[in-house]
């Protein structure tokens, strides 16, 4: 027989907002994503995805998936990525935790390269309040990002310490 749990709040025995999770359990998963992008020039960052979310639970580590599909540029050429977490709405000022460099094969339809990383644990947030995820792009010369109509994303779940 199935049984059935059903309630409108858990509340904490000795404290009413504070309820603990088991270390290692995902406290909330969220997704930010980014649309297509065409570069000129290259050299600076350029900026896919900078967007707030505030953690359920201060002292919890993040792990983070970044996926940046369909890339071209000049063969040869590179694209970096940085994701960052902070507390600052500025990407350069906050903690980089994804740091990886492809290599482009052409501008060519089939010349497409996907670049992924991800990251778990070398940000601890301090508090619930807002903080900022950011996915910056750095082409070494004209790129574009998730051709042929492709999503950006990155993926963080919180993890409870």
């Amino acid at each position: 027989m199935a049984s059935i749990l059903k309630v409108d709040t858990i509340q904490g025995a000795t404290s009413a907002s504070v309820v603990a999770m088991p270390a290692g359990h995902v406290i909330q998963t969220i997704q930010f994503t980014a649309n297509e992008q065409n570069i000129s020039g290259g050299g600076s960052g350029h900026t896919l995805i900078n967007s707030t979310f505030n953690p359920k639970v201060s002292g919890s580590k993040f792990a983070v998936w970044a996926h940046v599909p369909n890339c071209t540029a000049s063969s040869g050429g590179k694209i970096i990525l940085k994701c960052n977490i902070g507390t600052n709405s500025s990407p350069n000022s906050n903690t980089e935790i994804i740091y990886v460099t492809e290599r482009m094969e052409g501008t060519g339809a089939s010349d497409t390269r996907g670049i992924n990383g991800h990251d778990y644990g070398t940000f601890t947030c301090s508090s619930t309040g807002t903080h900022y995820a950011s996915l910056v792009v750095s082409p070494d010369n004209n790129a574009v990002i998730a051709r042929h109509s492709n999503i950006v994303k990155m993926l963080i779940q919180e993890i409870a310490q």
